[in-house]
């Protein structure tokens, strides 16, 4: 039996399964017709979110700014539309949505963490910089992360940026004022990059970890969904 009956023995096993669960009498069901999944909307909601960062990244050229950050963003724009394009015209392309959105997933979180750790190295040239505040980020659960802003003066070019590192909420209310000059490494490079604190921090280890994780778990559920992943 070649890798292709295979998998397609494996889609029907699975609908077969599914049309059990949802009490059908032995008739198969095309799962396209059940509806969308939660998980594919999310998906098709990141494609248009992102599509519009990247929009205004190539518009304000921000990718010569912050290139690494720039292309984290490019890479997971593109995940998410080979993900919507396999779910949408691929034959039972939605169950391959979990699979590749952990792999996406994975990758972009490893990239991120990549960023703190190549922040580190390159943010070398020691300036003082006005505290502006932070910027907020939401994440599931009601968890956010806070990036302060600073505004410097580098090579005679002024610039208002925040860090590329999360900073806990409460360095920022108890420790800091908006206004004060405090010291920060900038990269001589790519001077709108900068650091507050000179050290790797744990989280970005763990973020690591995490990032490898959901990787490992998206190529190991494509091998058992699609046959010719575990041969290769």
């Amino acid at each position: 039996m070649d890798q292709i009956t295979q998998w397609k023995n494996h889609t029907i096993l699975y609908n077969a399964a599914e049309n059990e669960e949802l009490g059908g009498e032995g008739l198969l069901i095309d799962r396209k017709g059940i509806g969308k999944t939660d998980m594919e909307i999310i998906i098709y909601i990141l494609t248009i979110l992102l599509a519009v960062a990247t929009f205004f990244i190539i518009k304000n050229k921000r990718y010569k700014i912050v290139p690494l950050v720039s292309w984290v963003i490019f890479i997971f724009f593109i995940g998410c539309v080979f993900i919507s394009i396999v779910s949408l015209l691929v034959p039972y392309g939605d169950i391959f949505v979990l699979p590749l959105g952990c792999i996406v997933l994975g990758l972009v979180v490893i990239l991120a963490a990549f960023n703190d750790f190549y922040s580190f190295i390159r943010c070398k040239d020691k300036i003082e910089g006005i505290y502006r505040g932070y910027n907020t980020y939401y994440g599931g659960n009601g968890v956010s992360t806070q990036a302060p802003v600073f505004e410097y003066m580098y090579n005679g070019t002024r610039y208002q940026e925040q860090t590329t590192q999360n900073i806990s909420y409460k360095l920022l209310t108890q420790n800091m004022r908006n206004g004060e000059t405090y010291s920060i490494y900038v990269d001589p490079k790519h001077p709108a990059v900068f650091i507050l604190q000179k050290k790797i921090k744990v989280s970005s280890i763990i973020t690591v970890v995490f990032g490898i994780m959901f990787f490992s778990a998206g190529i190991i559920t494509l091998s058992e969904i699609f046959p010719i992943f575990g041969v290769l």
